[in-house]
């Protein structure tokens, strides 16, 4: 799959070649959100969530048709399930476009991709979630129609705490 964007760049699925490129820009994202001492992906780890079957996650990759063996974004995916609305969802983790390729339109370009890719599985939604001080992103988000839940809250149980609460008796 090759799908052309504006200005010669091109989204494409992932290949086993680019985990170190991604694995790089996923490095620049965590640092971007401050959550680099959370981050523990390898690229051993990518391979085996992308690339085993089944996939744990799918991955996108953007590049310009002059360098394409250079990545300038990555986008993972995967799918959720409303128990509501008795369909899956589709649920994106991450988008990371580097910072000298932004404002291109790219990311809108990822979103209506994604967004008809949500309505070719038959979808019930297209989800993901925006740290709360990163403004530009919401108002991004907002302006292509996106709803920041206000009433919904992140639940999280990891490290100690989840080996703990699975230990208990």
């Amino acid at each position: 799959m090759s799908y052309p964007l504006s200005s010669g760049y091109i989204l494409r699925e992932a290949t086993r070649q680019d985990i170190p490129q991604i694995h790089q820009l996923m490095t620049e994202m965590a640092t971007f959100e401050k959550l680099l001492d959370t981050f523990q992906a390898t690229e051993q780890t990518l391979l085996d969530n992308i690339f085993t079957q089944p996939a744990a996650v799918n991955c996108l990759v953007i590049c310009h048709q002059d360098a394409p063996e250079t990545l300038v974004s990555y986008i993972m995916w995967f799918h959720n399930y409303s128990s509501f609305r008795a369909k899956r969802g589709l649920y994106l983790e991450d988008i990371y476009i580097a910072p000298e390729h932004r404002r291109l339109g790219l990311g809108q370009q990822v979103l209506q991709y994604l967004a008809r890719k949500a309505l070719e599985l038959d979808c019930a939604r297209f989800e993901w979630v925006v740290l709360d001080w990163n403004q530009s992103a919401i108002e991004f988000y907002e302006h292509l129609g996106a709803s920041v839940l206000p009433d919904w809250r992140i639940v999280r149980i990891e490290g100690s705490a989840l080996e703990n609460l699975a230990q208990a008796s």
